[in-house]
């Protein structure tokens, strides 16, 4: 009976964990994949971020930031979704060998 109730209680946190991270930005909410593939498709194409009309007219943009073109906060909130995502200090992920403490 007590592992029945165990169950009963973990069952509901699983569910609730599997969802995923989502990032805000105002009234705005998306999966955190969503921001990652945004900040890939920007990084491996000659997009910029504070241009909605090129990162909305890409037919790589993950369906989840579309209604976001629709607004008029799109350039500002794709800048701050692609700032969210990107390290501050590139040595904190030893991008170069000149960084200390990336041993």
């Amino acid at each position: 009976m007590s592992s029945f109730s165990v169950s009963l209680l973990l069952v509901p946190c699983l569910l609730w964990s599997s969802e995923g991270v989502m990032v805000q930005d105002g009234p705005f909410s998306f999966p955190l994949e969503s921001v990652k593939l945004l900040k890939a498709m920007i990084d491996g194409t000659r997009l910029t971020k504070s241009s909605p009309a090129s990162v909305c007219t890409n037919p790589g943009l993950p369906e989840e930031l579309q209604p976001l073109c629709q607004s008029e906060e799109a350039s500002a909130v794709f800048s701050r979704l692609i700032d969210i995502i990107t390290p501050p200090d590139p040595c904190e992920i030893c991008v170069n060998a000149a960084c200390t403490g990336c041993l």
